[in-house]
């Protein structure tokens, strides 16, 4: 939000279900397929609201990480048994522990009329699960951030932005491991994907833009309105490796004639309704919201997502003690 918190620590815990939805991608599968999976996860987020000013805003740091189990596969869905035609076959679970998003540096300012303005600059350190093969990033990036909030007469008008600056992979996790690392991939290739040509070893991924809005009203302990998200990845994609033939990094369009997961430019839509209800010391949030469209990204998904936030203040300030009235 635009607005920084009263004086505390804050800790807001959200938990998210996504069922049975579908990616549009080209890792494994190629263009055009559809990656099906079912996922579920819990997203932890610590705020200080310090009290502290500089040039005139607030001062308040934000951590977060996430933990989520997700199940996916390639193989459709039709009712019934057997290879081809059930879930249970050709599945692949996935348990991660999400790289940890801090912004230390985060500011908000009031200005006036219920209006308020905010503005950061974090990163995300890439300290999660990131074992061979693992589908999370083993990079760093640079996150800016920005947001605008109107807070009045029980409105939440508010749209914030982030804005993901990816630094280059080592090449440990992502597609190509999750390839060379599969049992049905040819040893020729799972070495090829593992020595100097792995195209992994240096990608970098295009800078993304993250925008979420929200426009909800209070009805006494009461809150409902609609919300969005939108993710657009800037720009392409650069391979890394080495090109046995060429002597250079990959290029997206050697990839591509090689059959290989190749690049692509994220978009993401969102729509959805929150419907709140402040129970006093805790105030929860339930958000049901859907991908209306995705594009070249298998874990942007095309279905419905559920989400339980819940917030409340783990710490608060002393109450400075107040003199008596009465003199003598």
């Amino acid at each position: 939000m635009g607005a920084a918190p009263p004086p505390g620590l804050y800790f807001n815990n959200t938990m998210f279900y996504l069922p049975m939805g579908s990616g549009n991608g080209n890792t494994t599968c190629g263009p055009g397929c559809k990656t099906r999976f079912n996922g579920v996860g819990d997203s932890v987020t610590f705020t200080w609201g310090s009290g502290l000013k500089f040039l005139g805003g607030t001062y308040y740091p934000v951590a977060n990480i996430v933990g989520y189990q997700a199940s996916a596969t390639t193989v459709p869905y039709p009712p019934g048994g057997g290879p081809l035609q059930s879930p249970i076959y050709g599945n692949t679970m996935n348990i991660m522990i999400s790289n940890l998003t801090l912004t230390p540096l985060n500011f908000s300012w009031d200005l006036g009329s219920a209006w308020f303005v905010s503005a950061g600059l974090g990163f995300a350190a890439p300290i999660g699960t990131n074992y061979a093969g693992a589908t999370l990033p083993d990079y760093w990036a640079v996150v800016p951030r920005a947001a605008i909030s109107y807070l009045g007469n029980g409105w939440n008008f508010t749209v914030g932005a982030r804005y993901d600056i990816n630094m280059s992979s080592e090449g440990r996790t992502g597609a190509y491991q999750a390839i060379a690392r599969n049992p049905a991939t040819p040893l020729a290739l799972a070495s090829f994907l593992t020595g100097t040509a792995n195209p992994g070893d240096g990608y970098t991924s295009g800078n993304t833009l993250y925008v979420d809005w929200t426009a909800t009203k209070k009805f006494d302990k009461w809150e409902i309105g609609p919300v969005g998200a939108f993710r657009w990845q800037t720009n392409y994609d650069t391979p890394g490796g080495t090109n046995p033939a060429t002597g250079a990094a990959w290029t997206c369009t050697q990839l591509t004639a090689r059959g290989l997961p190749s690049c692509g430019k994220d978009i993401d839509v969102t729509v959805g309704l929150l419907i709140g209800y402040n129970f006093g010391p805790v105030d929860m949030k339930f958000i049901y919201s859907n991908v209306v469209y995705s594009k070249d990204s298998p874990g942007a998904n095309t279905g419905s997502e559920f989400f339980l936030k819940t917030s409340f203040r783990l710490w608060a300030p002393d109450e400075p003690v107040k003199k008596p009235l009465i003199t003598k």
